[in-house]
């Protein structure tokens, strides 16, 4: 299973009902709703798609992971 930034595009805050209805899918992990308009989720791309479809004002997007460089200067190899 694959985590989904599920964000809320209307006015105001995000519905108290979508959220619950987003808690309710099967195969579905509700990870983070603590911002006023974005859920964090884990579960299965189509299943998400399929209930957002009958949600207004929501768009999904997959989470990427980004790998950081390091910071911190390498010494070369003396010669």
């Amino acid at each position: 299973m694959d985590r989904f930034i599920l964000r809320f595009c209307g006015s105001g805050r995000k519905p108290s009902d979508d959220v619950a209805r987003i808690r309710s899918l099967p195969n579905t992990t509700v990870i983070d709703d603590s911002t006023s308009r974005m859920v964090l989720v884990e579960g299965r791309e189509a299943e998400l798609k399929a209930a957002l479809r009958s949600l207004s004002n929501w768009v999904m997007s997959k989470e990427e992971m980004i790998p950081l460089p390091d910071p911190r200067p390498k010494l070369r190899k003396a010669p």
